[in-house]
């Protein structure tokens, strides 16, 4: 058989697995790790409500900041093109934040959330950004909320509300 024939094949018997494999869900601690390669694995699958992050600070008179959640218009220039760090790490961070929603609507019960590698790395993501906006805080707190199609994330939507972490250099974590 000649080169085209054999993609075609390989085509096809890919699509046979995709439709086999539909509605699944795929486990595994391998699955696990093929999937931080892929910003989402529901691209486009439906417009649905999107999970945000908000972070709140504590300052030195131990009064609360207000609920913060911008995420900035990414720049656009030509280098953009070749090299854009600063626009990828914003859609990493987002990414982090929809693991974290669909580990929260898989996990079992509520004491395990703690434990989840994605709920750590929510952490730290946290206190990297209050560091790099308000390094004067002493403590933080972030909510993951539901923002509808269209909407705004009120209070009503919130999905997970951490609690209150020192906002300097992370503890070890315990096992």
């Amino acid at each position: 058989m000649s080169d085209p024939v054999l993609l075609i094949l390989a085509y096809v018997a890919f699509l046979a697995l995709t439709l086999f494999f539909r509605g699944r869900a795929l486990q595994g601690p391998w699955w696990f790790l093929l999937r931080s390669f892929l910003p989402n694995w529901r691209f486009y699958h439906r417009v649905g409500a999107m999970p945000v992050m908000l972070v709140r600070t504590c300052g030195a008179d131990g009064q609360w900041s207000a609920w913060q959640g911008d995420r900035p218009r990414a720049r656009r220039a030509l280098i953009d093109l070749v090299h854009n760090p600063h626009n990828n790490r914003l859609l990493l961070d987002q990414s982090l934040v929809e693991h974290l929603y669909a580990d929260l609507r898989e996990a079992d019960n509520a004491d395990s959330v703690t434990m989840l590698v994605s709920y750590r790395l929510a952490c730290e993501l946290a206190r990297r950004r209050v560091n790099a906006t308000t390094p004067g805080a002493r403590a933080i707190q972030f909510e993951i909320r539901l923002i509808p199609p269209y909407g705004v994330a009120t209070p009503d939507t919130a999905v997970l509300t951490s609690p209150v972490l020192a906002a300097g250099h992370p503890q070890p974590p315990t096992t």
